[in-house]
């Protein structure tokens, strides 16, 4: 009994005790970074310190027995996981996509402790290079902000949160500690996402559903760059399973969580009841909230389950469970936590994506004052009975009101498979992604149609990784949810349904997500967008029409026919995902870049000011040389770099005033066309890069099954002479 118990608690805290460390050290860097603060000999100390108090405060984490071999193995798929992507990390460190500026940010801010990061604006000659209309300081994902006339900074473009927390491994083994990072919290994302399903549907299930979500393809991908997503699903998945602890501790404890509906049985419920405790419903309400507003420290699409939240909160507040008010004052408090650091430190990003921020933060408003608008005309018509009121609870709509419900969740399912037959999604073909999407499609040999985001294809997406029959038990499932919510409110006196939350955030989450996924629509890279919340939500569900069927044939059917619903729920859970991800399950992109990052800085003298000169050196190398290198880094904007007599009359300026600022102006060139414009300036181009490596493919119509080659080339001459 006692190894049932301590595996109980593993399952039931594992996963809040390393959401509760990531956020802590999230935490630490918003107060911390801004003021260079960020220091080893510092943090450490804080950090240990901050063990200690989780731990206490997850100590309040409520947990029931499990068999032993149930934690065991969830523990053996997350190590399995961790180490497999661990092992074949990628090396993304020339900035090319968003793993490489979260790698140079982390690398920035663990070795000069601070945001933001240096221009060396008076090695380029002062305010005066500002004037020239040729001169940029920015580059991809680092903005250039100026101030007044005279001062500039660089600034990052993501949020601070994982950068804080991968920066741990750099401290700990430079490039190998942190480009490991992201593993090693996607194999804590995976105790977090075991948690939940064992809070929904018991301990053995959890084992298939963790499995099959860590042999998930852009799980893997995520975990071997340096994405955000590995840390953002564990502080969400966490959040959700508090939610479920929130529900049960202020449910009545003599009354089960469930209705008697089609696919009840799926959720683990009669084993489940509450436990009457308002105390601790309200505190794990307000952590649940806390943990929802805080994972805004690392993604911005945070606001969106912050926003499905109030909703639920209204429910909570309508049946009088003591966890509804802190849950939502967590969550604001948790959201206005996070959006401080987010405004301090990433303001120029934010100003980018306004476009979708804004419909964003107002679809909140609109939730949460329409949320509260509910809550406060029920509760003062209550006792009160209207004509329309007794209609729509008479038994008759009693029994209709479920399949009404029902049917509206399969009719949005079916609306968003069916959109590639009827739909063409387009953006401004003006927008930068365009551009990327029309090459692409030149280069695959597709119709040239830049504007598209392929996103009526969103749950095909989703198909290629985990298969359609996953997908269609996870939509009934929902079906049946919304069944048993509509039942439930209108004819149960039973506690909230345990589900009710994480399915309400889940489902609301895979529609705003397959409707619009708001990224270059070429894969895998795309599907990290779909990482910490739809994909678990599939799988769980998924999970769910398992665990009905079997719980069915348990009930009903021979020992034969059970044994087979096994083994075919196995197979659609597991096989799917490992056919889908075994192609490129061994591959390990752009091997070798941090060599050729240590080549470029080797080349460089201690008075060297580097000037990238064609576009590839302009997007991959300058925060590389200003934060690897220690060097200053600028580029050029030249509109045609085959105009040589047009080129020179832009360099000529920009080297001189480096040169009289007393130092070395060296040019640096990505393309062998960019090494010919350098040879007709009259200067000797020296190589010192050239690797062939290989990259994440970029498909935007099938699923990836290999890596493309990528070739990194580096040409640096010294431009004190331009002729």
């Amino acid at each position: 009994m006692r190894g049932e118990q301590l595996a109980g608690l593993f399952l039931a805290r594992s996963g809040p005790f390393a959401a509760g460390v990531a956020v802590l050290i999230g935490l630490l860097a918003a107060v911390l970074v801004p003021f260079h603060g960020w220091l080893p000999g510092l943090v450490w100390p804080l950090l240990v310190l901050g063990l200690v108090l989780v731990g206490w405060l997850v100590r309040w984490v409520p947990s029931r027995p499990a068999p032993r071999w149930s934690a065991l193995a969830v523990l053996a798929i997350a190590i399995g996981h961790g180490v497999w992507a661990a092992l074949t990390h990628s090396d993304h460190v020339v900035l090319r996509r968003d793993a490489g500026s979260y790698a140079l940010y982390t690398q920035w801010i663990a070795t000069r402790h601070g945001l933001p990061v240096s221009s060396w604006l008076d090695a380029f000659g002062g305010s005066a290079a500002l004037t020239d209309p040729a001169f940029r300081l920015s580059s991809p994902a680092f903005y250039q902000v100026v101030h007044g006339s005279s001062s500039v900074d660089i600034v990052p473009q993501f949020f601070l949160g994982a950068p804080a927390v991968y920066s741990l491994g750099w401290w700990v083994d430079h490039w190998n500690g942190l480009l490991v990072m992201p593993a090693i919290c996607s194999a804590f994302a995976l105790l977090g996402f075991a948690g939940l399903v064992t809070r929904l549907l018991g301990p053995r299930w959890a084992v298939l559903a963790t499995a099959s979500l860590a042999l998930a393809q852009p799980v893997l991908h995520a975990a071997r760059s340096t994405y955000s997503e590995p840390v953002a699903t564990l502080t969400v998945l966490v959040a959700a399973a508090l939610l479920v602890d929130a529900v049960r501790a202020g449910n009545p404890v003599r009354t089960s969580t469930g209705v008697a509906v089609p696919f009840a049985e799926a959720f683990d419920v009669p084993d489940m009841p509450g436990a009457d405790d308002p105390r601790l419903a309200r505190l794990l309400g307000l952590a649940a909230g806390l943990a929802f507003g805080l994972a805004g420290l690392f993604r911005v699409d945070g606001l969106r389950e912050v926003s499905l939240l109030l909703p639920v909160a209204a429910v909570l507040a309508l049946r009088k469970h003591p966890s509804a008010r802190p849950l939502v004052f967590g969550s604001l408090l948790g959201t206005l936590v996070a959006a401080i650091p987010a405004v301090w430190l990433s303001r120029p990003y934010l100003g980018s994506i306004a476009g979708s921020l804004v419909p964003l933060v107002a679809g909140g408003v609109v939730l949460g004052l329409g949320s509260l608008a509910v809550v406060l005309i029920a509760r003062r018509r209550e006792g009160r009975s209207s004509a329309l009121g007794a209609r729509l609870t008479s038994p008759a709509w009693v029994s209709r009101w479920p399949w009404v419900l029902s049917g509206a969740v399969l009719l949005v399912g079916v609306i968003l498979a069916s959109r590639p037959l009827w739909l063409t999604v387009r953006q401004d073909p003006k927008d930068p992604g365009s551009r990327v999407v029309a090459g692409l499609q030149a280069a695959q040999g597709l119709v040239v149609d830049g504007g598209r985001t392929y996103a009526e294809h969103s749950v095909n997406w989703i198909s290629w990784y985990l298969g359609p029959i996953m997908l269609v038990g996870a939509l009934l499932i929902f079906a049946a949810a919304g069944a048993a919510t509509a039942r439930w409110w209108l004819s149960s006196t039973a506690g909230v349904p345990l589900w009710l939350g994480p399915a309400v955030i889940a489902f609301g989450s895979i529609v705003l997500t397959l409707y619009r996924p708001g990224i270059t629509p070429d894969h895998p890279w795309a599907d990290r967008r779909m990482v910490p919340v739809v994909i678990p939500a599939f799988v769980i569900t998924g999970t769910a029409a398992a665990a009905w069927l079997t719980r069915r044939a348990m009930r009903r059917w021979p020992a034969t026919a059970l044994t087979g619903v096994m083994a075919v729920a196995v197979v659609v859970m597991l096989v799917p995902p490992f056919l889908a991800t075994e192609p490129v399950a061994g591959e390990r992109t752009e091997q070798g870049e941090v060599a050729a990052v240590e080549k470029v800085c080797a080349a460089l003298g201690p008075n060297d000011v580097v000037v990238a000169l064609d576009n590839r050196a302009a997007n991959e190398w300058p925060q590389v040389v200003r934060g690897v290198c220690d060097r200053p880094s600028s580029s050029l904007r030249i509109t045609d770099i085959d105009d040589t007599a047009a080129v020179a009359a832009v360099v000529r300026p920009i080297a001189a005033r480096i040169t009289a600022a007393g130092h070395t102006p060296v040019l640096m060139a990505g393309t062998e066309e960019g090494e010919a414009v350098m040879a007709a300036l009259g200067l000797t181009s020296e190589p010192v890069v050239t690797l062939d490596t290989t990259e994440d493919q970029r498909y935007l119509t099938k699923v990836p099954d290999g890596s493309a080659p990528l070739d990194v080339d580096v040409w640096l001459a010294d431009a004190s002479d331009v002729s």
